[in-house]
């Protein structure tokens, strides 16, 4: 087994999709109703099961044409071996899944390079200074009565900002990249009713001699040559943006994120219970909502993102890196870690990620 450093470099604009999506011809009705939009904006981040899938199909794609060939698999049998059965799930007990000679993903990141320096960019937490807890004001929270810590420096008027670890707004490393479409019929190539939507991807904001990727860890079996395939084309996400991938056996650790005193934030988006997040004293975070396509091999026939062979999972809400949450005492403290670090199958995939 051996750690790989895998690093994401954009061809063009990307676009990765989230909870809201614009109609498509042959999905189900009810999706179109619940989840269609006009106007439908990229996350900034691939999400981790993205990220899982592309290092899958790249995996498949190169375990030569007696095994996968035209979009097909061939040997099913010996694609489990490589990649495993099935896509992620959440699992009852919280287990790990199955992926093969996959077997762990870190939370990715942005790279910076410039001049032959560079610099993985980590969160920082929505707010980076420490609470005093007993030091506190008294209010109103869900008809219940909570103490509130004074923040300083916090002006209601102005919302909180996600910084990175280069000290710099989040969206200031992007551009938007906004354009019109006209959604047809994947089969006919008719235009679809109230076709006309809005799509805005992005671009890494590439100034200054500076350039701009992803970056993340995975562990894969050493009988697998990864390290092969660097330099590859590779898609990630429903549009297909293009990527180059690097991978490489040789790498730093790189983490300049900010350690906490009485507190615990996350450097990736991380699944709780609310009764688990409760533990936390005081929280400061915002929420992302989180699907992903479920799939079998032994069932698809299509892997496609709009074949009827994939569902949609059903809708998680995931506190998003940056959430910060902090505690009175460290016995909260440390059953609240053990609570994060029991969700082994999202923290296979590169999620429950904290400092």
């Amino acid at each position: 087994m051996s750690k790989y450093q895998i690093t994401l470099t954009p061809v063009d604009k990307f676009f990765f999709g989230g909870d809201m999506t614009f109609k498509v011809g042959n999905q189900k009705e009810d999706f179109n109703e619940r989840y269609s939009s006009y106007i439908i904006q990229s996350q900034l981040f691939p999400q981790q099961t993205s990220l899982l899938g592309m290092l899958r199909f790249l995996i498949l794609r190169n375990a030569g044409e007696e095994v996968f060939k035209d979009g097909k698999i061939i040997d099913k049998a010996k694609a489990k071996q490589l990649i495993g059965g099935k896509s992620f799930s959440v699992n009852e007990d919280h287990a790990k899944n199955d992926f093969g000679a996959i077997k762990c993903l870190t939370h990715v990141r942005i790279r910076e390079m410039k001049n032959g320096q560079i610099k993985d960019l980590e969160f920082k937490p929505l707010y980076d200074k420490d609470l005093k807890l007993g030091n506190s004001t008294f209010g109103t929270y869900n008809f219940k009565s909570v103490h509130i810590p004074i923040m300083d420096d916090y002006n209601a008027k102005e919302p909180l900002q996600l910084y990175l670890t280069d000290s710099k707004i989040l969206k200031e490393h992007f551009v938007e990249d906004r354009r019109m479409g006209i959604d047809r019929n994947i089969k006919s190539g008719k235009t679809e009713e109230d076709a006309l939507y809005k799509q805005i991807s992005y671009r890494f904001n590439n100034k200054d001699s500076k350039q701009y990727g992803f970056v993340f860890e995975a562990e894969i079996d050493d009988s697998i040559a990864v390290e092969k395939y660097s330099g590859q084309m590779v898609s990630i996400g429903g549009d297909n943006s293009q990527f180059i991938i690097g991978i490489s056996r040789n790498f730093k650790e790189c983490c300049t994120a900010p350690p906490m005193g009485n507190a615990v934030y996350a450097l990736s988006p991380i699944f709780l219970e609310r009764e688990e997040a409760e533990l936390a004293a005081f929280a400061i975070t915002s929420l992302l909502p989180f699907r992903f396509l479920i799939s079998e091999m032994e069932k698809a026939k299509s892997y496609h993102i709009l074949s009827n062979d994939l569902e949609r999972s059903k809708k998680y809400e995931l506190y998003a890196p940056g959430s910060i949450f902090y505690f009175d005492d460290d016995a909260k403290k440390d059953e609240f870690i053990k609570k994060i670090e029991a969700k082994k199958d999202f923290r296979q995939i590169g999620y429950n990620e904290f400092k």
